[in-house]
């Protein structure tokens, strides 16, 4: 069987042009999506889950490793019992810097840059530091992370993955030079005591509240930018035999959904607040939609009728209002450009964990604080967590006899983390201004849910060039707005999506339709239900029925790195009645970072550079295998007198403020661990 052209577009769009296949690999593509009733995109994703969770590694897309991933798919299907998908139609943060002029990201007058090309080429930071930035013609030719099929991670620590920018010369950089800790001023975006909440508090009426005033705050903000809509908002769960507008919540059709589920265009029902609807749902028939892209907890605004009382009939997914880009005034700039002596800011980006997770030995992260003082001497790094993880096996047993703690009895896990982790931190040179970010699997943090608070500098021994910062938080170095969020929101987010030519809003890529989503939703985690923890352990034997009690002491006794890799700790385990500091503020950031387990990437959204830092050292089997990645953003000093050159641009009809551009004089090198 050959299969015709228009799939192999597919597959070709989705899993990357360079992908070169044979005629017997199409068709073994095309009868997975057939059995398993997936289109190509959730065919690669399925794909990308196989690499990660099962064999930890970056396979070619070969006929043998396709049938290693039937069976992977089998034993998926037949562990969760669930039936195949139906299969598509169709392919409140307390702000102390406020910006004081938003860039409407959907005016005419603004052209959002497309997001360039990333290309790879392997070069060392010995060579970088003495040399201009290289030609462009020393890469080879790649397309974007997303949408190009999975690249090799390099065993040699610290090469050059990719590269976002590479036309930037940013070679004379204040990390290169002279360095103060008066050169970089931070600015907490954020209270920190709106963060010392009690977890595992949450009531019932208090989460209720919180999910009603999602709904209402949008339908609010919408009809204030609308005034004159001739269409008026109504009730969707009441019989009408014309357009209304309605504002509420996507949500599954199943009180027992999970985020393992794949859900489909039948099964969406839209949530309305007590306000609105009385708090009652209502089936959605998507159906004289020509595209879309839903998924639960998503706040949207819809406009269509209910004939029957029974369906409401979508007529238009109605665009929300947007957020703009932050500004700052020219004496600003100026001054900042001052204290950076006219020369450029580098930061350096990882996330946990930092040990391999059948071990808690914490050289490689040692050997990267080196580097990070002798070669690419940074002027900020962010690291997110975890550092001490919870799913470490040493941890997980509280078995700390080996390595460092063998003749010491440490009493508790902030012990451990500063016998450990403290002592290596505190070799970063201390003009280098550090940020730690905990997760959710810290086991050295008090909050156990998100939003997450900080870690106890003082409990951690930690020195005062080190800051804490909670988990999502929004700072600004100098004039750069970063807003940060530690909760895999990328593995966490599956939307029902159709595909279509018409709405340019909706991206063909799921990464960019989850960045947009987050933009759209305000959020840096728009999921409602959150993910849940799951935990696999060894297949008992046959004459043994499973049980939990058994499950479980297979799991703590010892079990294999395969098995404490896919573990989730509590899952999202979100604090409802919090999720207003999970919100991203007044306008959009200008970096944001969202650590994931899935590909590392660098991409611009709507003049915003986002970029998922991938995992410090990724799980594996084995002992001694610590591949992993960590990124190096080099920010060009901005230079208001030189508008000709696009480095920040005034805001129209106000000469005062003026747009960062952060996206047109950054550079963001992605390199192996």
């Amino acid at each position: 069987m050959s299969v015709d052209k228009s799939f192999q577009q597919q597959i070709l769009k989705v899993f990357g042009p360079s992908t070169k296949l044979s005629d017997e690999e199409y068709d073994k593509l095309h009868s997975l999506t057939e059995i398993f009733h997936v289109d190509a995109e959730e065919l690669y994703l399925e794909w990308e889950s196989f690499n990660v969770a099962e064999v930890e590694d970056d396979l070619d897309l070969n006929l043998a490793n396709l049938l290693k991933f039937h069976e992977f798919l089998q034993k998926k299907l037949t562990n969760n019992k669930l039936t195949p998908s139906l299969k598509k139609t169709s392919k409140e943060v307390h702000s102390v810097r406020k910006p004081l002029v938003s860039k409407n990201v959907n005016s005419t007058n603004y052209s959002s840059p497309n997001t360039p090309q990333l290309k790879k080429r392997k070069v060392d930071f010995a060579a970088e530091n003495n040399a201009s930035s290289p030609a462009i013609d020393e890469y080879e030719t790649a397309n974007t992370t997303l949408n190009s099929s999975p690249i090799k991670q390099s065993r040699e620590s610290h090469k050059l993955i990719e590269c976002l920018n590479p036309h930037i010369d940013l070679s004379s950089s204040l990390a290169n030079d002279e360095r103060s800790q008066q050169s970089v001023r931070l600015t907490a975006n954020f209270d920190p005591t709106k963060y010392k909440f009690r977890t595992l508090q949450m009531k019932l009426l208090e989460s209720a509240d919180m999910l009603d005033d999602q709904i209402d705050t949008m339908a609010e903000v919408y009809q204030k930018q609308h005034p004159s809509s001739e269409t008026q908002f109504g009730n969707p769960c009441v019989c009408s035999q014309f357009d209304i507008l309605c504002c509420g919540r996507i949500v599954p059709d199943s009180p027992s959904y999970n985020d393992k589920e794949i859900m489909n265009s039948s099964s969406l029902f839209l949530e309305t607040s007590r306000i609105t609807g009385v708090g009652q749902r209502v089936a959605l028939d998507l159906t004289p939609l020509s595209g879309y892209s839903l998924f639960p907890g998503q706040i949207v605004v819809l406009k269509g009728k209910n004939p029957t009382g029974k369906v409401f009939l979508v007529n238009e997914v109605v665009l929300l209002p947007q957020l703009g880009n932050t500004v700052s005034t020219r004496e600003e700039l100026v001054e900042f450009n001052e204290i950076q002596k006219s020369l450029g800011l580098k930061m350096v980006i990882a996330s946990g964990p930092y040990s391999n997770l059948n071990k808690l030995d914490y050289s490689k992260f040692e050997k990267f604080v080196d580097k990070m003082n002798n070669d690419i001497r940074p002027n900020v790094i962010i690291l997110n967590g975890p550092f001490l993880d919870l799913t470490n096996k040493a941890v997980e047993e509280g078995d700390f006899s080996d390595g460092l703690l063998k003749d010491l009895q440490p009493r508790n896990l902030e012990e451990v983390f500063s016998l450990l982790v403290t002592p290596i931190l505190k070799k970063i040179n201390p003009e280098t201004q550090v940020i730690l970010i905990p997760s959710l699997r810290d086991s050295c943090v008090s909050h156990c849910s998100y939003p997450q608070d900080a870690f106890d500098r003082k409990k951690l021994q930690l020195p005062k060039h080190i800051k804490v910062f909670p988990n999502p938080s929004s700072f600004a170095v100098n004039e750069i707005l970063v807003g940060s969020s530690n909760l895999d929101v990328f593995k966490d987010l599956r939307d029902v999506y159709k595909e279509t030519k018409e709405n340019v809003d909706i991206s063909s890529n799921r990464f960019e339709r989850i960045i947009n989503h987050i933009f759209d939703q305000k959020r840096y985690y728009p999921v409602m239900p959150g993910s849940i923890a799951s935990t696999q352990s060894p297949a008992p034997a046959q004459t043994q029925a499973p049980n939990k009690a058994q499950s479980l002491s297979e799991l703590s006794n010892g079990a294999p790195g395969e098995h404490l890799q896919n573990i989730g700790v509590g899952g999202s385990s979100l604090e409802v009645p919090y999720l207003g500091l999970a919100e991203i503020g007044d306008s959009l950031p200008d970096v944001m970072l969202l650590p994931s387990e899935l590909k590392v990437f660098a991409k611009i959204v709507k003049g915003v550079v986002v970029i998922n830092p991938g995992q410090f050292i990724r799980p594996n089997r084995s002992l001694e295998t610590e591949d992993g990645t960590y990124v190096v953003m080099s920010v060009a000093p901005p230079r208001p007198e030189h508008e000709s050159e696009n480095n920040v641009t005034p805001v129209q009809d106000n000469e005062e403020f003026y747009y960062h551009n952060i996206d047109r004089r950054s550079r963001v090198d992605i390199y192996s661990s």
